[in-house]
């Protein structure tokens, strides 16, 4: 398929009417600066965002009425992009102005790079530390179950996993980058089947990089910048706990259980 635009952007929301509000102004002001195109799937939302998004220019509207999980409304996206790279990311963000220019910039001059991440900050400026190791059962459960004097004993093994032994000033190669933000070659993506939708939320991200790594390198590049308002959901309510627990036993059914 010949690319027709330099850029898709995709963003999934549902129930998130706020959300857009705060990224809609950051989000056209750097898709401005590509030949872009900005796919918003709106899932079931009851709070007005089909409204609000409905008296906005610069964006399309893909309505999905059936529930479906976050790779599953983004493979929406990825099946019809016309961009030569499709930006998959969440609408709890906000952009820098050149983050899509950047991010171009650094995929055309890496021909061997697949996906790549910017830096992903916390509202306060803190770097998120979403560069990740491959997960491992002892990785997930300290994270997610540790008691805080555990996870605090064991304060090595959590920067290991997030990376931070590498750090977050440089480039560099990751075994996965979050479905929060990530950069890719649409083409690429799409002949891998876009996100498996087995995962209804949580670990479809970490599949997709490893399907990615059998041809392509995932990488870092600090060069480029967002804002992600990171809510997490699996730590504050029992329903996303069990997406979670779910999205793990068939992320490791498929790929292996590792211990530790």
């Amino acid at each position: 398929m010949t690319a027709m635009t330099a850029l898709t952007v995709s963003v999934v929301a549902h129930n998130q009417r706020a959300d857009l509000e705060r990224l809609l102004p950051s989000l056209l002001a750097a898709t401005s600066k590509l030949d872009s195109e900005v796919l918003i799937v709106e899932n079931r939302s009851s709070d007005g965002s089909a409204e609000l998004l409905a008296g906005v220019s610069g964006i399309e509207v893909i309505a999905n009425p059936a529930r479906t999980g976050y790779g599953g409304n983004h493979n929406l996206s990825i099946r019809r992009a016309k961009g030569e790279y499709i930006a998959i990311m969440n609408a709890d963000m906000t952009v820098d102005a050149d983050v899509f220019v950047r991010l171009k910039a650094f995929m055309d001059a890496n021909p061997g790079v697949g996906i790549v991440t910017p830096k992903i900050l916390n509202e306060d400026g803190t770097v998120q530390g979403l560069n990740k190791r491959l997960p491992t059962l002892w990785d997930l459960f300290l994270r997610r179950f540790g008691p805080r004097f555990v996870q605090r004993r064991f304060q090595r093994r959590l920067d290991y996993y997030e990376m931070r032994d590498v750090g977050y000033d440089a480039v560099c190669d990751v075994p996965f980058v979050s479905g929060a933000f990530m950069f890719a070659r649409t083409r690429l993506v799409r002949d891998l089947g876009g996100f498996d939708e087995r995962y209804f939320l949580y670990f479809e991200d970490v599949d997709l990089c490893r399907r990615v790594a059998r041809t392509h390198r995932t990488a870092y590049f600090p060069g480029a910048t967002v804002v992600h308002a990171w809510k997490r959901a699996s730590h504050t309510r029992p329903r996303f706990l069990w997406y979670f627990i779910g999205s793990a036993a068939k992320y490791f059914l498929r790929w292996g259980i590792r211990i530790s």
